[in-house]
Formats: structure tokens, C-alpha cells, sequence
């Protein structure tokens, strides 16, 4: 056993040491356990960072490649499937009139209004058009109207009765056609 007068010597000494010990993890050891944490935890919220950011840059690449697709839809389908108004109107005129005879229909008075497209957008006539006949008559007409190899689009349908019994269909549809070019209306 230490002397007790050893002891009390010592006890001086230890506490110094102590406090150097603990000085010397203050200065040196608790900064760098911080600076660690902290730059863990920085690593972190880059990593999340970075992983928002690529899922941001897949949704803009997915958007491109749907924008693309959407101009490439858009240029085949000025360049294959519209044609100019005096091309395109007439045929789906007569086709209207071909699908409501070949059914036995019978067409009240047509009213036509032509729009015109802002920039990049088609044209489009709006056909009024009633007709009256017997339910298959217009369920076929309307089949006639779908299997058209013309661009029309069935904007409104109104179906009611007539007093005489027959079914009364107020249409209205849309014939799209692309405006022509300065130069191909000039040679027109």
C-alpha cells in the first residue's frame, strides 16, 4: 500500500495530468470527432443531393424524349395525314354525305365554319350536321364516321326523338387540314 503522505503528494499530480488529459481531448480529439460527424453528415445530404438531382435529370430526359416523339407525331402528321383545305375539305364533305346516304339517313341543314390554327397547329372546319333516322341508321352512320380514312373528330353528339318517331342526331364534328404555304396557295 502507498503511504498516505504518498498519496496526498500524488493526488496533486493526477488531478494536473487529469486535467491536461482532458485539455489535450478537448483541443485535439473532440474537434476532429466533430469535423467527422459533420462532414458524414454533409456526405449525407450530397448523396441525397445528388440522387434528387438525377432523378430531376431523368424526368427532363424523359420529357425530351416525349417532346421529341410529340414534334415527330406532330411532322407526320402534317406531312401524311392532313392535307391542305382544298385537298382534305372536300372528300370529307363527301364522305359525310356518301356515310349518311349509304345508311338512309336523312340530313337536315349543314352549317360549316372554318378556324383557323395559331402557329403549329392545324386548321380545323366545324361541320354542324342533323340527321334523322332509325337508331341502327345512326349507330352505322357513326361506324362510317369512325372508319373514315379522313381526320375528323366527333367533337358533339346530341340524340333526342322526333314526333315521328325516328331518332333525331344534332352532330358536331371537325375536319382538320394544314393552312397552305404562301407558295402553294400561289400556284393554286
Amino acid at each position: 500500500m502507498i503511504p498516505r503522505a504518498l498519496r496526498a503528494r500524488l493526488r496533486t499530480p493526477a488531478f494536473v495530468l487529469l486535467g491536461l488529459n482532458a485539455a489535450v481531448f478537448a483541443a485535439w480529439t473532440l474537434p476532429r470527432t466533430i469535423a467527422e460527424r459533420n462532414a458524414v453528415a454533409h456526405a449525407a445530404a450530397l448523396r441525397e443531393e445528388v440522387a434528387r438531382e438525377r432523378a430531376a435529370v431523368l424526368a427532363l430526359r424523359d420529357r425530351a424524349e416525349a417532346l421529341a416523339a410529340n414534334a415527330r407525331d406532330s411532322d407526320r402528321l402534317f406531312r401524311e395525314v392532313l392535307g391542305s383545305r382544298r385537298d382534305a375539305l372536300l372528300p370529307v364533305i363527301g364522305e359525310i354525305h356518301a356515310a349518311a346516304k349509304a345508311e338512309g339517313l336523312v340530313l337536315g341543314s349543314e352549317s360549316y365554319q372554318p378556324e383557323p390554327g395559331r402557329a403549329g397547329a392545324p386548321s380545323r372546319f366545324r361541320v354542324q350536321l342533323p340527321v334523322s333516322g332509325s337508331y341502327d341508321q345512326i349507330v352505322g352512320f357513326l361506324g362510317r364516321l369512325e372508319a373514315s380514312k379522313q381526320f375528323l373528330v366527333i367533337d358533339e353528339l346530341n340524340l333526342g326523338a322526333g314526333n315521328d318517331g325516328q331518332a333525331r342526331l344534332n352532330i358536331r364534328l371537325s375536319a382538320y387540314y394544314r393552312e397552305s404555304a404562301p407558295a402553294e396557295a400561289a400556284s393554286a
